[in-house]
């Protein structure tokens, strides 16, 4: 063995124990985190602890879902049953190619790239009208074009062209809230896209009409053979503003095979628990049916043929007042709302990945 690799190989493992050390550090505190099911009994503090100081020394993190998951209740959960983010961060990112020389993430991760390909292929995308780049303004074809050419145009998002989790989605409804923003996008050295807002079907405003409620849908293409791993509907609030991200405070709900939604809709440990109705809208979750369901699923599988270098992708699609629209697809999406809302997929991922 040479002694680069004897170096990387004490790199990997100073690197592991120091993580693991922290997390176990960082543990104890995840027994304190409020229930999600302060209805149910809870194990006792001592029980908490020691679980999550197993937890980090087994995975070398903590685990920020402890209380999501329901692992602090007697008797609901099988912890083995639930795979932890950092095993399936780096499985999601080897078969998927990330940092590889030859990869297709960034037909996902450019926004500019996905609507293209996406309408290249004849799949319902939400619509992309102008580029910023480097301050200036230009069309689809990257040719620049004088600022006075979209004046007149309303109603529309303007959003950093690889914005990850609403980084940066500011709706414009007139050209004079464009110009308010014209500093930043002209100084921040980022390119941005010009999106045109996608009108909701009147359906699913009944849920939330603040913001274009969204599915998620993971499918995994396996030996040329797309399939739906998991599904949840994200919905937005009015603390969310026009986003429905679970991660700036918005709703994430599991469903059912009918196309209703489960019992519970489950925030972000860091705003809230868990809830059987919208806070704002009082819709019971239980009781709404999502329309198109069975032919969003069908669609994302289609979609993601046309992405065939990439093994699991996360796809935001909407229901508009003209059908299904894909708002974009993530190589790099999360698995947590899913086990939460969904069920367990230690083993349906370790599966999906071999």
């Amino acid at each position: 063995m040479s002694i680069g690799m004897q170096l990387r190989k004490v790199y990997s493992f100073l690197r592991d124990t120091r993580r693991t050390v922290n997390a176990v550090r960082n543990a104890k505190e995840m027994a304190k985190a409020p229930s999600y099911y302060p209805e149910l009994q809870q194990k006792s503090f001592r029980q908490k602890e020691k679980e999550n100081i197993i937890w980090a020394g087994k995975y070398g993190e903590v685990n920020d879902y402890y209380t999501l998951y329901g692992f602090d209740i007697v008797g609901l959960r099988n912890q083995e049953e639930y795979i932890d983010f950092y095993s399936f961060m780096t499985s999601r990112n080897r078969v998927n190619r990330l940092g590889q020389v030859i990869s297709y993430n960034i037909l996902l991760r450019d926004k500019l790239l996905f609507y293209k390909h996406m309408k290249s292929n004849d799949l319902p995308v939400a619509d992309v009208f102008a580029v910023i780049t480097n301050g200036v303004l230009s069309d689809l074809s990257l040719n620049p074009v004088p600022w006075e050419t979209i004046i007149h145009e309303q109603d529309y998002f303007i959003k950093v062209i690889d914005g990850q989790c609403a980084s940066f989605v500011k709706h414009i409804g007139r050209f004079s809230d464009l110009e308010r923003w014209k500093p930043l996008i002209l100084g921040g050295g980022q390119s941005y896209i010009l999106q045109r807002r996608i009108i909701q079907d009147d359906r699913m405003g009944v849920i939330n009409p603040n913001a274009l409620n969204t599915l998620r849908i993971v499918t995994v293409n396996k030996d040329g053979n797309p399939y739906v791993l998991s599904s949840v509907l994200r919905v937005g609030t009015s603390k969310t503003e026009n986003v429905d991200n679970w991660s700036a405070g918005g709703l994430a709900i599991g469903i059912k095979e009918n196309g209703f939604l489960k019992k519970y809709g489950f925030y972000n440990p860091a705003y809230g628990i868990k809830a059987e109705a919208h806070p704002d809208t009082k819709i019971v979750f239980s009781e709404f049916r999502i329309p198109m369901y069975k032919e969003a699923l069908e669609l994302a599988c289609k979609a993601h043929r046309c992405f065939c270098g990439i093994r699991a992708i996360g796809w935001d699609i909407a229901i508009s007042d003209s059908g299904l629209v894909f708002v974009e697809g993530n190589d790099n999406f999360g698995i947590c709302v899913h086990q939460a809302c969904d069920r367990p997929l230690r083993k349906e991922w370790a599966e999906a990945c071999n």
